[in-house]
């Protein structure tokens, strides 16, 4: 990874920064920081750099360009009225140096009659429907909303309310008329002195009555202002059709054109987002940004079209800056990718974990969640969800097709263990072999960690953890001893002798102790200790020994899941047994499935989390980096 400087004229800068966007090879981070540490740099025996290193006494910020929003809200309403979605970028129609304002112009008065024509119509058919309430009343709705002595309210009520107004219209000071009933609702007009206004307010409102507003709005009866909304809309629909067929001549005419003048628009945006990143002089512009070195050479060659454009390349080491790690992993393993990065993201330094999770995580879900059915049914969710949600979908693909797998060698479909036969062995029938094959896995997986910890530790240069730490070389020894002692014990296979083994554990505990002494004797320099620096070490010994054991145990959960899997659903074939009904033992069937899936389904998923992060992220894996996001052009909305 370097961090690549450019320098270009000021005039430039649009299509300089589109093309760096274009590649996708490119993550902006801040210029002014890489001229404060002197990273724009210039060979001052060439004369047309004295310029250039004259120009950075003048450095400032971008100013926020005033037009902008003005140009985004251009696009957008040509979008709308185009009715353009999804719009894709086609770098070839990007001409930064155009004038779109022309497009704009051509069609901003159309765009706003057809919005109005829109609004004019929602409106109308808002209210259409309150007027045809009162279709019936003959009377001029305009001269009810004079009245000077009385208030006129229309409303509707529902069928209960109806019956108790009938009860109670001898103790209501308010003529009420039932117009109509539509749809299961009943229509009224009331009219009533002013003085009772609160009074018959309350009342109606206790019968939940529901207001429809239509006084003093326009002139006639109902049913008149019901044809001149017909005569209204058709003249609407009329125009906006007009309008509608002038947009598709255009827009067949003039495709390209407008999808890239509104691309060219919105890219502003992207412009403008990444200036804030920039600096500029009275004659030049400044960015920089991370690059692979993969990418280097392709994007120095599209640069080199640019007459005064300089570039250069730094090393972040030599600057003391963290580069950022750019994952590259295949598509079976990206998936994966999601849960390694809730962990954290690997550090520039060491290696990328993902392969090895995925595969150590498919085993572990497969090995606890045995189902060929079940299985099934999480890939073929995950091929479902893959259509909206790729990374989460392609994840559970791959898990049902490990636990799919799986069922096949426990021979388990559903939860049916007579259905076919097991390819390997039926964990519920061989409880100690599934247990001993857990523990035996997980001591094989824990090898690979202290493995691949110890080369991450050589490649960091951290020899002292690599060689003399915990989860270094000493805790290895230590760990490998363990395994020997508990072999000889439980199964009399004593592979390296017992006295040999406790030297061996002795031997690295108290070179984990004196480590600091140890490396100031080998690197023949004076290492200081931290006050109580012995005493931590002692407990840490006691910490390394737990979870040497902790560690081992952990994988028991392994066999014990897979065991657990077929007992949990055992637990429901009985209750439907004991119903005695067929479709009692179907019904139980369905619902143990559904139950397994969803709870333990969820339960396996967090356990085998468990071990990954705890048990073997430990030993190999610190997570401390932060990932390579490139700057490219979104045309979405922010």
């Amino acid at each position: 990874m370097r961090i690549m400087n450019v320098v270009a004229p000021l005039d430039k800068m649009e299509s300089v920064v589109v093309d760096i966007l274009k590649t996708g090879a490119v993550s902006i981070i801040n210029s002014q920081n890489q001229i404060d540490n002197n990273a724009f740099t210039f060979n001052l025996e060439n004369e047309n750099n004295l310029e250039r290193a004259i120009e950075l006494n003048h450095i400032a910020p971008f100013e926020r360009n005033s037009m902008l929003k003005a140009t985004i809200e251009k696009a957008k309403e040509m979008e709308e009225f185009f009715g353009i979605k999804d719009l894709k970028v086609d770098y070839d129609l990007i001409d930064m140096g155009a004038d779109y304002e022309v497009f704009y112009d051509e069609i901003k008065h159309k765009s706003k009659r057809l919005k109005e024509i829109r609004d004019d119509l929602k409106v109308i058919n808002g209210i259409e429907e309150n007027y045809d309430y009162f279709k019936n009343v003959n009377i001029d709705l305009s001269k009810l909303s004079d009245l000077k002595y009385f208030k006129v309210r229309f409303g509707i009520l529902d069928k209960e309310a109806r019956f108790r107004l009938k009860k109670n219209y001898g103790n209501i000071l308010a003529m009420i008329f039932h117009t109509a009933t539509i749809d299961q609702r009943e229509v009224y007009l009331a009219i009533f002195p002013k003085e009772v206004e609160k009074e018959i307010d309350r009342i109606l409102k206790s019968l939940n009555w529901e207001d429809v507003e239509i006084l003093g709005r326009y002139k006639g009866t109902a049913k008149e202002i019901l044809e001149n909304f017909e005569a209204e809309k058709k003249n609407l629909k009329k125009e906006e059709n007009d309008i509608l067929e002038y947009r598709d001549k255009f827009l067949n005419s003039n495709r390209k054109e407008v999808e890239g003048a509104i691309t060219s628009m919105l890219i502003s945006e992207n412009i403008e987002e990444v200036k804030r990143f920039m600096a500029k002089s009275n004659k030049y512009f400044y960015l920089s940004g991370w690059i692979s070195l993969r990418d280097k050479e392709p994007v120095e060659k599209i640069l080199s079209k640019y007459d005064g454009l300089i570039t250069s390349f730094k090393d972040p080491v030599e600057q003391g800056i963290k580069p950022p790690t750019k994952l590259r992993n295949s598509n079976f393993f990206k998936p994966f990718e999601l849960l390694v990065n809730m962990y954290g993201v690997p550090n520039y330094t060491e290696k990328d974990p993902t392969p090895l999770f995925a595969i150590t995580y498919m085993l572990l879900y497969g090995a606890m969640f045995g189902d060929f059915g079940q299985g099934a049914v999480f890939f073929l969710a995950g091929i479902f969800l893959s259509k909206k949600n790729k990374g989460f979908g392609g994840l559970l693909e791959r898990l049902g097709f490990s636990s799919a797998i799986f069922g096949l060698l426990y021979g388990s479909v559903f939860g049916i263990e007579d259905l076919i036969k097991p390819f390997l062995i039926r964990p519920f029938e061989n409880i100690n072999t599934t247990l001993g094959a857990a523990i035996a896995a997980g001591i094989v997986f824990l090898i690979i960690s202290y493995g691949l910890g110890f080369i991450n530790k050589i490649t960091n240069k951290e020899y002292e953890e690599a060689f003399l730490g915990k989860e270094g070389l000493a805790g290895f020894l230590v760990f490998l001893s363990f395994v020997n002692l508990a072999a000889s014990k439980v199964l009399n296979v004593n592979i390296i002798p017992t006295k040999l083994c406790i030297g061996i554990i002795v031997l690295s505990l108290l070179a984990m102790i004196l480590s600091k002494v140890i490396m100031s004797f080998v690197t023949k320099k004076k290492i200081k200790t931290e006050s109580g620096y012995y005493i931590g070490a002692v407990f840490g010994l006691l910490e390394t020994i737990l979870s040497v054991v902790s560690n081992i145990i952990s994988f028991i959960r392994v066999g014990a899941f897979a065991i657990n899997h077929v007992g949990l659903f055992i637990a429901f074939k009985t209750i439907g047994q004991m119903i005695g009904t067929p479709s009692a033992k179907l019904i139980s069937l369905i619902v143990g499935n559904i139950v397994i899936i969803g709870l333990e389904g969820l339960i396996v998923f967090i356990q085998s989390l468990r071990l990954e992060y705890y048990e073997m992220f430990s030993k190999y894996y610190t997570g401390d980096g932060y990932e390579f996001v490139p700057t490219t052009i979104r045309l979405e909305d922010k």
